[in-house]
Formats: C-alpha cells, sequence, structure tokens
C-alpha cells in the first residue's frame, strides 16, 4: 500500500489560510475513510517527526517551514507548498474520487453531484 506523508504547519503560508487548510484536512479524512495510508504531522506538535525524516529537515533547511506543506509519496517528495487535491489523493493511493453534493453533505456518484 503507498505511504502518503503530509508535514505541515498552521504557521506556514498555506497553513494560514485557515478555509484551506480545514478544507485539506477534510480531503485526508475522506480518503483515510476509504482506506488510503496517511500519515499526517503538524510541526507545532509532531516536530521530532519533521527532523527524524532527512529529506524533510534538509527541505525545511532550504526553503524553510513557510514553504510547508511537504507531501512525500512513499519517501519521495511528490508535492510541496500547497495541500493536496481529493483527485491527487485518490491518484496516490489508488481509490477512486466521490463526489460531495454541497447542500446535502451526502455521498454521490455517477454524475449526480454538482
Amino acid at each position: 500500500m503507498t505511504r502518503i506523508q503530509i508535514f505541515e504547519s498552521a504557521r506556514s503560508e498555506a497553513g494560514r489560510n485557515v478555509r484551506n487548510r480545514l478544507d485539506a484536512m477534510a480531503e485526508v479524512a475522506r480518503a483515510r475513510e476509504q482506506g488510503a495510508n496517511i500519515e499526517h504531522y503538524e510541526f507545532a506538535s509532531d516536530a521530532p517527526e519533521f527532523m527524524r525524516d532527512a529529506q524533510v529537515k534538509a527541505y525545511i533547511d532550504t526553503v524553510g517551514a513557510d514553504a510547508l506543506p511537504l507531501v512525500l509519496i512513499d519517501g519521495k517528495q511528490a508535492l510541496a507548498g500547497r495541500y493536496p487535491t481529493r483527485a491527487e489523493l485518490a491518484r496516490w493511493s489508488g481509490s477512486s474520487i466521490v463526489k460531495v453534493h454541497p447542500d446535502s453533505g451526502n455521498c454521490c456518484s455517477g454524475g449526480n453531484c454538482g
């Protein structure tokens, strides 16, 4: 199974956009519900994880923590500077994309969502 790791910080430029961050975390939760193997690390509470991974540490040392989030797929950098989309998470994890109708919050498929 593909291992997806997301390293982010609420203080980064992307993390300060609260709506964007909340939407991204909702997508992560949805992908996990569909079976995706996603590890999520937040700098304020998981700092040792950032320093434990040489690639993550080098990224922060080079471009700074403000350039987070950083996404690794099976240990290789796949995305940096923004949160992954639903489509990216689905592609990386091999799951299907489930649309959510904005009014009802119910999942739907077959082109029934707007």
